[in-house]
This record gives structure tokens, C-alpha cells and sequence, in this order.
């Protein structure tokens, strides 16, 4: 019992440290953490490697078919032959006679050898054009995983640097409300102003509650984002730009940069190799074969002589296959493929219009943004200048609490502004770049 409470112990202590378990990550490291553990690039890594195995599959009906064979077998009833009495010096008759042995085995092996099939070929090849779907699937949800990544951590980030500022503000608040509970004392101040300031304190610990609950939950979503354990604590080394790349030129966007333009070309490429492959249906396929094997018998009295002597049979050949008629099997499927060819046609010009349509959005976005930004600066600067002149007058006993309080949540509450503003243009610019297909 005593090792039993021993080892017990020693798996909730190791709980604990996992619990405790502290990992740092710049985002660069974030987002290369995530390509190793993110379910959705772990699967899509997969499909990869599963249409890889169907590119094999197909390569298998080119390569050499070989088969061995072996069975033996009892006539318990020998078929009878009728054959002409000439033979045994009986003309104008007829004999009943039986052929063979009841016991039979046999061992035989073949080779079946595809010579020529213009449908493997071009089957081979677009096998070979899908593993590239695949890849490009694969690099969309990475590109996706990563702009994830991205905006979860600027979100973590964010969140953590409201809650400074909030803590800031608490500070001063109990400092302020300290220096007027000695001004009330020294009957400079009345009762109110100190109610006041009370209640300032009070609504600040709520928000400074909400905000941390938020900072904890900003931070599981990242590291499920990443796909790790989310109950570990989280340090990241990254700051959060303050100055943003302009360098976002929409005149040299080349629609080719994106993915779903590239899905969509492939797709065409995988379409045209499909009706090429039903055209070249009508020519002949050859392949060649050869087998041997050999054969052993005993009569039914003499079981043991089964083995004794074997005799050979072999053959080789060239085989022709020429499709004649098919009842417009292969021009109906012509006719489908056609049709997808035309479908995925205005599919691309859908999607080119579709991405002309993002990149502008993305651009007003982004424009509006820094506009956003600009404004917040200037309202942060303006609240501070406002906080220091009211904080003055009221030291100086010619100003309220209200005014104290009211200035010290105004400038509070620009720098979150400022803060989000800043958070917001990271985001435009992200979306921007992935709207290019730059990310």
C-alpha cells in the first residue's frame, strides 16, 4: 500500500508539472510549431502522400502481372469418348472408350506483360497532375493556418497590452483615491468626491477581471490554433508592429499568385488529360503473355505414383485488343468532360472576379485602418493633455472628482482605442497580403 500512495503521488506531482509547463514562442516559431502539429496541415500532409500511393496504383497495371497456380484433382468419373473402330480393326463401328487417369495436379506460372495502352499512359499522368491538387490543397490550408495564427497571436497581444493599461489606471486611481481621502480629512474635499473615486476603483477591478479572462482565453485559442496543449502557460517574444509595410503594390498582383486560381488551372489541365485519355480509347491496346507449368498423374490404384514423373507445357504470346464498338460509351463521357471544361471555365472567371472583389475590399479596409489609426493617435494625445490639466486643477482644489474621474477613463479608454486601432491595421494588412497572394 505504501509504494501504491508513493506512486500516486509522484503522477500527480508529475501533473502537476505539465500543468505548470511555461513555453516561449515568437510568432515565427508559433507559426512553424503549427505546420508540425495543426491537425488540418497534418491531414492535408496526408492526402498528399494518399494520392502519392494512387499514382503507384496505376504505375502497378504497367508493370509485369505474375501469377502462380497449383491445384490437384480427382475424375471420380473418367468422361467417356466415342471413337471410330477403324482403330482397333473394326470398320463401320463405334467404341466407348475412357482417356485419362482420376488423379491430376498440376503447377503452373504466367506473366501478363502490358505492351501498349495509350489510356494507362495518360491515366499515369493524371494520376501524377492530381498529387499537385494535393499540394496546392495543402499549401491553401497552410497559407489559412498561418493568417490564423497570425491574427490569434496579435490577439493575445492586444489583450495583454489593454490590460496594461487598465492596471495603469488602477494604480492611479487607488493612488488618487488615497490623496482624497487625506484631502477629505483635511476638510478640503467632501464625501462625494471620495464616493466617487471609490466607485472608479471598483468598476476598473471588474474590468481588469473581464480583461484577464479575455488575455487567458486569447491565449488557449492561439495554442489550439497551433495544436498544443492550451493549458500550459504562454510567454511570446513578438511585439506587435507599430509601423506597417506599405509595400503592397496592387498594379503588379498576378491572379496566378493565388491558390484558388491555381486549383482551378490544374483542374482544367486535369480535365483536358480526361478527354484526351477517352480519344485515345479507340486505339488498340497489346500486351504480351507466356506461361509454363507442369502436370503429374496417378490412376486410382496407384495414388503413391502422384509426383513421380511430371510433364511440362509452356506458351508465349502476343495479345491485340481493338476496341470496335462500345455503344457511344466513350463519346458520351467526351461530351461530359466537355461539359466540365466549360463549367470550370466560368468557374475561373467567377473566382478572378471574386478576388478582384476582395482585393478592393481589402485595400478600403486597410486605407481605413490607418485613417483609424491617425485619429486614435491624436484623440490619446489630446486625453492625455486633457488627464494632466484636470489632474492639476483638482490637486489644486479648483476642479471636481467627476472631471478627475471622467478625464482618467477618457484617457484610459484612447489608449485601448489607440491600441485596437493598431491591432486593426495589422489585421487589414494581413488580409491585404493574403487577398494578393502574398502571405
Amino acid at each position: 500500500m505504501r509504494n501504491v500512495a508513493t506512486i500516486i503521488l509522484i503522477l500527480f506531482s508529475l501533473v502537476g508539472l505539465s500543468q505548470d509547463k511555461e513555453i516561449s514562442l515568437s510568432l515565427s516559431e508559433a507559426i512553424d510549431l503549427a505546420f508540425q502539429k495543426n491537425t488540418q496541415i497534418l491531414n492535408s500532409n496526408l492526402d498528399i502522400q494518399y494520392a502519392k500511393t494512387q499514382v503507384n496504383e496505376v504505375k502497378a497495371q504497367g508493370y509485369p502481372q505474375i501469377s502462380a497456380n497449383t491445384d490437384i484433382s480427382n475424375t471420380f468419373k473418367i468422361p467417356t469418348q466415342i471413337i471410330p473402330g477403324d482403330f482397333i480393326g473394326q470398320p463401320g463401328t463405334t467404341i466407348p472408350a475412357q482417356f485419362g487417369v482420376p488423379f491430376n495436379a498440376n503447377a503452373s506460372v504466367g506473366i501478363r506483360q502490358l505492351l501498349f495502352d495509350g489510356t494507362f499512359f495518360l491515366g499515369l499522368k493524371a494520376a501524377s497532375e492530381f498529387v499537385k491538387i494535393s499540394e496546392l490543397n495543402a499549401k491553401s490550408t497552410a497559407t489559412e493556418i498561418k493568417m490564423g495564427i497570425i491574427k490569434a497571436y496579435y490577439m493575445v497581444l492586444i489583450a495583454d497590452k489593454n490590460l496594461i493599461e487598465l492596471e495603469k489606471s488602477y494604480v492611479n486611481m487607488l493612488q488618487l483615491q488615497e490623496e482624497t481621502k487625506a484631502m477629505y480629512t483635511a476638510g478640503i474635499l467632501e464625501k462625494l468626491d471620495v464616493d466617487r473615486i471609490t466607485l472608479a476603483v471598483s468598476n476598473l477591478e471588474i474590468n481588469i477581471n473581464s480583461m484577464k479572462n479575455q488575455a487567458i482565453l486569447s491565449k488557449q485559442l492561439l495554442l489550439n490554433s497551433i495544436g498544443i496543449d492550451v493549458n500550459q502557460k504562454l510567454i511570446l517574444t513578438t511585439s506587435l508592429p507599430s509601423e506597417i509595410n506599405k509595400d503592397l503594390s496592387l498594379s503588379t498582383f498576378n491572379p496566378d499568385d493565388r491558390i484558388e486560381i491555381q486549383l482551378l488551372n490544374q483542374q482544367q489541365r486535369l480535365n483536358h488529360l480526361d478527354l484526351k485519355r477517352y480519344k485515345v480509347g479507340y486505339m488498340p491496346s497489346i500486351y504480351g503473355n507466356f506461361s509454363y507449368g507442369s502436370s503429374t498423374f496417378a490412376s486410382e490404384d496407384n495414388f503413391s505414383d502422384i509426383g513421380a514423373d511430371w510433364y511440362g507445357n509452356g506458351r508465349y504470346g502476343l495479345g491485340l485488343s481493338v476496341p470496335l464498338f462500345d455503344g457511344f460509351y466513350k463519346k458520351s463521357k467526351m461530351n461530359q468532360i466537355k461539359i466540365k471544361i466549360e463549367q470550370t471555365e466560368n468557374y475561373k472567371n467567377q473566382a478572378l472576379r471574386g478576388v478582384s472583389l476582395e482585393i478592393n475590399q481589402a485595400k478600403i479596409n486597410y486605407d481605413d485602418a490607418q485613417r483609424t489609426l491617425n485619429i486614435q493617435q491624436n484623440n490619446k494625445q489630446l486625453a492625455e493633455y486633457i488627464y494632466h490639466t484636470t489632474a492639476i486643477k483638482f490637486k489644486e482644489g479648483i476642479g471636481s472628482s467627476f472631471e478627475l474621474i471622467t478625464s482618467d477613463n477618457d484617457l484610459t479608454q484612447s489608449k485601448i482605442n489607440y491600441l485596437n486601432a493598431l491591432y486593426s491595421l495589422n489585421i487589414a494588412h494581413i488580409n491585404l497580403e493574403k487577398a494578393l497572394g502574398k502571405l
